[in-house]
């Protein structure tokens, strides 16, 4: 045998290193502690309510039934540390039955929320997206009225559309740079009739290249012209709401500390066809994300770029979504099966996750939910999460369970 095939030399089989091989271990070591380390705040968690995970099967079959998505098998707390991750339906049964918050059951499993705002500034750079720092977008967007409409009706969580400035995008630079973050309060709308003076207001426009803060000229009361007129916007006026629709006006800019200069798109870029009518109206899973990627202006291979970007920045490939499965999800009408892409889908097309959810019928309030707190806040520390602080006759989620029993046939005691 040759000697340099024996030691994977020119044209033999490289052996793996023993150094890769340790690496891999470690690795394989580490991922296997977070997985029982998942499993043991879960049962200390149900535990504190005096639940077992096996009761909590019980009770999830009791309400859901045995052949839905939400039911927890009594080999949970089992498949949790074997690092098997649970279906979204399953967190929203624990947080139903436990009255904890979805958002820090979510935590518990190692999805933080709050991550996505972060990552949507750090992956959307040349064409301006929705941030989901307020509330969602879709079906929210309602056809343009003629008239302005009473701000004091309106809901502060539904007011305001927030948007980072991409670099193709900045048609007002440098009014607008690239990478700020504009407010727009949707309470405000322009007048659409025929002679109506220009107005110096900037208003986060959706066309059909996407979305751009732009300066509106009403032409008639259905037709408006985007100023300025070079890419991406139409240098000819565009019907409302078919081709065009203003979101709201631009009340508020935070400005990066450091500007990057703008990059115009040539004419080639800008697309002339109407914009979908499925962004109108309440909206399935699938044409969300269709209506969505388009506002964003996202190819499906751009929009795999930018999931296998995300899934660096974690150092976790199950946030990275292959192009086929970006299609499928439009296809399909459902929610992903991992979590892990579910997040990845609200950072790319600018999502709120729980307009995702709620766009699969699933509707989730936390709002009379009790918080589960980190352990640096509470008063046991050392082992994970725990209870509130306080004894456990005491924690606010002990109490409204305990309430709920009384009527609740499914909740132990009854």
């Amino acid at each position: 045998m040759d000697k340099r095939t024996a030691t994977g030399g020119r044209g033999g089989i490289r052996q793996p290193s023993k150094s890769s091989g340790w690496e891999a271990q470690v690795c394989s070591t580490r991922d296997r502690w977070a997985a029982s380390r998942k499993a043991e705040r879960v049962q200390r968690i149900c535990a504190s309510l005096g639940l077992t995970l096996t009761r909590i099967s019980e009770l999830t079959r009791a309400r859901y039934g045995k052949n839905t998505p939400y039911f927890i098998p009594p080999t949970f707390r089992f498949r949790v540390s074997q690092g098997i991750s649970p279906r979204l339906h399953q967190i929203v049964a624990l947080s139903q039955i436990t009255n904890y918050r979805f958002s820090d059951w979510m935590k518990v499993f190692g999805f933080d929320l709050e991550l996505i705002l972060g990552l949507q500034l750090r992956v959307h750079n040349e064409r301006t997206a929705m941030i989901t720092l307020g509330g969602g977008i879709a079906a929210e967007t309602c056809p343009l009225s003629t008239d302005n409409e009473n701000r004091a009706s309106q809901k502060a969580e539904h007011r305001y559309l927030f948007a980072k400035i991409g670099s193709r995008d900045a048609v007002l630079y440098p009014r607008l740079v690239p990478g700020s973050i504009v407010r727009a309060d949707r309470s405000y709308r322009p007048q659409y009739h025929a002679g109506a003076s220009l107005d110096e207001s900037i208003w986060l426009v959706e066309h059909s290249a996407g979305l751009t803060c732009c300066r509106v000229q009403p032409i008639d009361h259905q037709h408006v012209l985007l100023l300025p007129n070079f890419p991406p916007l139409s240098p000819w006026p565009l019907r409302v709401p078919q081709q065009a629709r203003v979101l709201g006006r631009v009340d508020l800019e935070l400005r990066p500390w450091n500007t990057v200069p703008s990059q115009p798109m040539d004419s080639t870029a800008v697309r002339d066809s109407p914009m979908q009518a499925e962004t109108l109206g309440p909206l399935g899973v699938s044409r969300l994300l269709r209506a969505c990627r388009a506002r964003a202006g996202l190819t499906l291979r751009a929009a795999h770029a930018m999931t296998v970007r995300i899934a660096g920045l974690l150092g976790n490939r199950d946030y990275e979504i292959a192009l086929g499965l970006l299609s499928d999800y439009e296809a399909l009408n459902k929610l992903p099966r991992h979590i892990a892409k579910m997040i990845s889908l609200s950072v790319v097309y600018g999502i709120a996750p729980l307009e995702l959810v709620n766009a699969a019928g699933i509707h989730i309030d936390d709002r009379d939910m009790a918080p589960l707190l980190w352990p640096e806040q509470t008063a046991v520390s050392g082992k994970g999460w725990a209870v509130p602080s306080g004894s456990k006759r005491n924690s606010p989620s002990l109490a409204a369970f305990n309430e709920r029993r009384q009527t609740d046939p499914v909740l132990p005691g009854n």
